[in-house]
């Protein structure tokens, strides 16, 4: 803390300490009694300097709800405590800082284009009819009759039958029954987002009672039948189909007002846009920084010139601009830069005129956007500095959370995926007998497509277990080495779970758990010398708080 500082402090605490340690005593005054300052209610004065009711509910609000009613002291206490702290910066000059003075005009301009967009498109309401357009076409389920052949020349045997007028149901269980083609005389509804794309393109333009011609697929070739089409409800997916018709909506509306404001306030040289080389040797990149020729006219404001519209494209050059130079895509990206500076520039300006710079919504984001930038710039140069760490102190801390720094268990797991219980059944017991994996995999009846829509496929990759699906961390709990599980799956298949290999948890070792626990002391160091620093301010300070803890 400055001297100064402390000084100034200290006079004001001389007839506030007493005060501030009685209201904390006695409790704060209810909500209906709070007084208004500058037409606000407020909840707390730091030095002559509100904290609003809004401000209090704002953070209030953003706490989980069952946090909420006991967390109410010790959130205001926080909001005190960095108002205090943020005080102290601005008393030290940190909000003077350039770079903090530029983040801070930079996001100033970007809020207030945001808040114009958010205006712009606040009353949109989506339009109903596209709602249940788009719902509908989530939510649709096709009633499917299909068979996967290995080889193409079946598949052709069975469309040729069905052209020559066998009906589909009886010619598609002959080829089941001879063994010529896999899959099911019944069949099942799906959704569009259950099918392989080829599959999903091929039935959404078919309609019921239509047979398919023959699709190609990974897997072989597939002939298959729409039985018929149905469309659950559910609710979930309505609300995103109107979230995307409204985003949709906002966006399209957006583009108009774009090229409106463009076309009010913006005017390109197009004889300059198009003579502008930013790969040529002449007049060259850095001469073109220099080059004060109109781009483009903003009414009522400065042009942007070449030399504005160089740095810009300079700016965003990450690998550097002889790099960009050299593979040839700089003036590819002229429209695409100009196009940008426009943007920002009109919607800027129309911002300012319609006075969103004077709103409390723009003015609370930037301040809040300041203060936090100043809280943490007073962290790191007058707290950070005093924050050290022990090599002993860490390796005390793992000796004594060595629990919390330990490899996960993993396993390697192989699967097999059956249509019906009783075949995964039968093949866990001839697994168990002593037969070979591989044999089994290769030779077992009523096996699914792995690439089918919605099967689990594990190919002996060490997986962590806690990070398998929840069903199938139940089914391998406490597994050998060895073991074959049995897993029920969704989408009506059933498993065989090999676990291969088990690799049990150990410790991880000290010099790789190091940096995780130096940066979570550090971080309990500093906020302790946070707090404490704020206490110090505290009791030196003029705090009224009127907010009673209900």
């Amino acid at each position: 803390m400055k001297r100064g500082s402390v000084k100034r402090v200290f006079s004001i605490a001389k007839v506030s300490g007493v005060l501030f340690l009685l209201m904390f005593t006695h409790g704060f005054a209810s909500e209906k009694a709070l007084p208004v300052v500058g037409g606000e209610k407020v909840v707390a004065m730091v030095n002559d300097e509100p904290i609003t009711l809004k401000e209090f509910e704002q953070e209030l609000n953003a706490l989980p709800e069952a946090e909420r009613s006991k967390n109410r002291e010790a959130l205001l206490n926080r909001l005190i405590n960095t108002r205090l702290i943020i005080q102290e910066a601005i008393r030290m000059g940190l909000h003077e800082i350039p770079e903090l003075k530029n983040r801070v005009d930079v996001f100033s301009r970007v809020t207030l284009r945001d808040e114009l967009m958010e205006r712009h498109v606040r009353n949109i309401k989506p339009d109903e009819k596209e709602v249940e357009k788009g719902y509908k076409a989530s939510v649709k389920e096709w009633n499917i009759k299909s068979i996967l052949f290995d080889k193409e020349e079946d598949a052709k045997r069975m469309e040729k039958a069905i052209k020559e007028g066998k009906d589909f149901d009886e010619t598609l269980k002959k080829f089941l029954t001879d063994k010529k083609g896999k899959g099911e005389a019944e069949a099942k509804y799906l959704k569009g987002k259950d099918l392989l794309p080829e599959i999903s393109e091929a039935v959404s333009k078919m309609e019921v009672g239509s047979i398919s011609p023959i699709l190609r697929i990974q897997a072989g070739f597939v002939i298959l039948k729409i039985e018929g089409v149905r469309f659950p409800e559910d609710p979930e997916a309505k609300v995103r189909a109107r979230q995307e018709v409204l985003r949709k909506m906002q966006k399209d509306s957006l583009l108009k007002y774009e090229k409106a404001l463009k076309e009010k306030y913006a005017k390109v040289n197009q004889e300059v846009l198009k003579s502008l080389d930013f790969e040529s040797k002449e007049p060259g990149f850095e001469k073109l920084l220099k080059d004060k020729r109109v781009v483009a006219q903003i009414k009522g404001e400065n042009p942007i010139t070449v030399g504005e519209m160089t740095e810009y494209l300079r700016q965003q050059l990450y690998h550097g601009v002889e790099r960009a130079v050299e593979s040839k895509r700089l003036n590819k990206r002229k429209s695409q830069i100009l196009d940008e500076m426009i943007h920002k520039r009109v919607f800027e300006k129309e911002a300012l005129r319609l006075g969103i710079d004077k709103s409390e919504s723009y003015k609370r984001k930037v301040k809040d956007y300041e203060n936090s930038l100043i809280f943490g710039a007073f962290v790191k140069k007058a707290l950070a500095p005093d924050v050290q760490l022990k090599e002993e102190e860490l390796r005390a801390y793992y000796d004594q959370h060595v629990k919390e720094y330990t490899y996960p268990e993993m396993m390697k797991i192989y699967s097999l995926g059956f249509s019906k219980r009783e075949d995964a059944e039968k093949a866990i017991i001839t697994l168990r007998q002593g037969t070979d994996f591989q044999w089994l995999k290769a030779n077992a009846e009523g096996q699914v497509d792995k690439n089918a829509a919605g099967v689990l496929n594990f190919d002996g990759n060490l997986l962590t277990t806690k990070d398998l699906p929840e069903n199938v961390q139940k089914s391998v709990s406490g597994a050998r080495a060895g073991d074959f599980r049995f897993f029920a799956g969704p989408k009506d298949y059933f498993y065989v779970l090999y676990i291969q290999e088990v690799v049990p948890p150990k410790p991880q070792p000290y010099p790789e758990a190091r940096e995780k626990i130096a940066r979570k002391i550090y971080d309990e160091k500093l906020t302790k010398a946070l707090e404490e620093y704020a206490a110090k301010l505290r009791a030196l300070s003029d705090v009224k708080v009127y907010l009673k803890d209900n």
